[in-house]
């Protein structure tokens, strides 16, 4: 489908609007978390699932979300999206009690898991190739200032009250008229059978899988295990699979998938440990951690759309290149500096943040262009499944190594100390980087010097 530039404008406009909330939503709400324990005279562990039952169905919705677009088209399912969250939110602000809570959360947490899939199928859909890294990288750092305002908004709301973190994830409705006047209506040309049984098991290997590796539960896992062997049965003996298999035919879908998981979880390693290490080595309260880490987050905001232009301009490999470079050089420092003074750290942090948010367009690029039409939002949709299950197993192996308090670091260029853990977890997101540049190396310039020599 051909748009204007004008009409491609208007959707990315819509798509900056519309993805902050899927963002913004988990960071304030995971402020208010000891507020919601108290009033509801709940344990904090319960009061979790108020955040988990929402990464749960992010995780599904990006899969299936992105196979639905192929069928019922996206303007559809984006205001089917934004009218269950708007209906989840009202239920939230006005629960009496937990179980209404989170069943707000659950139908808050359909509707809004369809936004972040959605955000990535509709740029490989409907934006040029010409185009397409310039607004991938405007999402990015839409997704990025998100990141920077959500706690603190979070902050100033439940200091009102709680209750007011869902008033605010209202405003989102106001989106919907632009929703059916902005996005093309599309009319599949050819409705397929959706194998839902294939789907029911995909949901079940998802769900168990997470919950293993939340509970650290071996049963669950092999339960999981046995889910994704008759997925792939069921697979390969249905005429229309969930997902097509040919779509891992194309080597760029396949490394651009595990370069993307590798980014993801280096990304998440890094804010997830920070914050720890800034409170237990230099004993720093939240509002100096939350000041530290906020230039990262607002200078991968203000480039994010610079490296998707320079993706359009120099190519992937280009800034693929550059983003590996800087990723490994900031971890390296991070886990080489890890004992001296936290400025540094906070310096470092923006080598390893403008990293990632080069790096995230590049790669959706490098995927969305070996997609056919057809195929573009389980394409896309599998790509943001994969994240998610990186960030839930890189989340579950970094908390359990800095249980390890007391262990000399890795890199022999730190310092030994209380720091040695933390130092550890930095150097193995370096190695994470370098296995990236390994790839960057042997499928993209390896390849181009075998097919000039041809």
């Amino acid at each position: 489908m051909n748009l204007s530039i004008a009409e491609e404008t208007k959707i990315i406009r819509l798509l900056c609007f519309l993805v902050p909330f899927a963002i913004i939503n988990s960071y304030m709400l995971n402020v208010s978390l000891p507020e919601i324990a108290k009033e509801f005279a709940i344990s904090p562990s319960t009061t979790g699932w108020v955040i988990t039952v929402s990464g749960i169905l992010s995780a599904l919705g990006a899969l299936i979300y992105g196979k639905l677009a192929d069928y019922y088209g996206i303007r559809n399912l984006a205001t089917f999206g934004v009218l269950l969250f708007s209906l989840g939110s009202l239920l939230c602000f006005f629960s009496s009690s937990f179980p209404l809570l989170l069943i707000g959360r659950i139908i808050q947490g359909i509707g809004v898991s369809s936004i972040p899939s959605l955000a990535m199928t509709i740029p490989a859909r409907y934006i040029t190739q010409e185009r397409r890294g310039k607004a991938l990288g405007v999402v990015a750092s839409v997704m990025a200032f998100a990141g920077i305002i959500g706690p603190i908004l979070g902050g100033i709301l439940s200091g009102i009250h709680w209750r007011y973190i869902f008033l605010f994830s209202l405003i989102i409705i106001v989106t919907l008229p632009f929703i059916r006047k902005w996005l093309p209506n599309e009319v599949p040309k050819q409705k397929q059978k959706i194998d839902i049984f294939s789907a029911g098991l995909l949901v079940a290997f998802i769900v168990c899988l997470m919950e293993s590796i939340t509970l650290l539960n071996i049963w669950l896992l092999l339960v999981c295990f046995v889910f994704f062997v008759l997925f792939l049965l069921q697979q390969h003996k249905s005429s229309h699979p969930f997902i097509p298999f040919h779509l891992f035919h194309h080597a760029s879908y396949r490394q651009g998938m595990f370069m993307g998981a590798l980014n993801t979880a280096s990304n998440f390693g890094v804010f997830l440990i920070t914050p720890l290490f800034l409170s237990e080595v230099y004993g720093l309260k939240g509002y100096w951690i939350g000041f530290l880490m906020a230039p990262s987050a607002a200078v991968s905001a203000l480039l994010g759309k610079y490296g998707g232009s320079l993706t359009d301009r120099k190519g992937n490999r280009y800034v693929l290149t550059i983003s590996v470079i800087l990723l490994s050089i900031g971890f390296l420092f991070l886990s080489t500096f890890a004992e001296y003074t936290s400025w540094t750290i906070s310096i470092f942090l923006v080598l390893t943040e403008v990293g990632y948010i080069f790096m995230q367009p590049s790669i959706s690029k490098l995927i969305s262009s070996h997609l056919p039409k057809e195929h573009s939002g389980i394409g896309m949709g599998v790509y943001g499944l994969s994240n998610f299950l990186t960030i839930a197993i890189a989340g579950s192996i970094i908390t359990k190594a800095v249980e390890y308090t007391k262990v000399l670091p890795l890199n022999p260029l730190a310092r030994v100390g209380e720091s040695g853990v933390y130092s550890n977890v930095y150097f193995m997101l370096f190695i994470l980087s370098l296995m990236n540049l390994l790839f960057i190396y042997k499928f993209m310039y390896k390849a181009e010097k075998k097919l000039i020599q041809n």
